[in-house]
């Protein structure tokens, strides 16, 4: 696997970000920082959490991009869909998203 990794060039983020376990029946929500990302994995620096409990378990990942809502609309299911631009990204932020869609990523 670290191998495969290997292949996908890693970018530094520093990113503030949250992590939650997908198996854990408190469901709670640790503050941890995004290190480095590619588009197969990210370097995490974990908060509340020690190196035995980790390694093998599943989780879900939270970045903090700040937005500002720019259109927001009823959707016919009763939601409500909103349209968001990225405001004070760093240099580093937008060079990751604007090479999500050279990629033509899909998230």
């Amino acid at each position: 696997m670290e191998q495969l990794c290997r292949m996908f060039p890693r970018q530094f983020a520093d990113w503030r970000g949250k992590y939650l376990f997908e198996d854990e029946p408190e469901q709670r929500w640790r503050d941890c920082r995004v290190l480095d990302v590619s588009s197969a994995g990210a370097g995490l620096e974990l908060q509340g959490l020690s190196a035995d409990e980790s390694v093998g378990s599943r989780i879900l990942l939270a970045v903090h991009l700040r937005g500002e809502l720019r259109h927001t609309e009823p959707t016919t299911s009763g939601r409500l869909r909103a349209g968001v631009q990225f405001i004070n990204l760093t240099p580093d932020e937008r060079e990751y998203l604007d090479s999500l869609a050279e990629l033509q990523a899909t998230w």
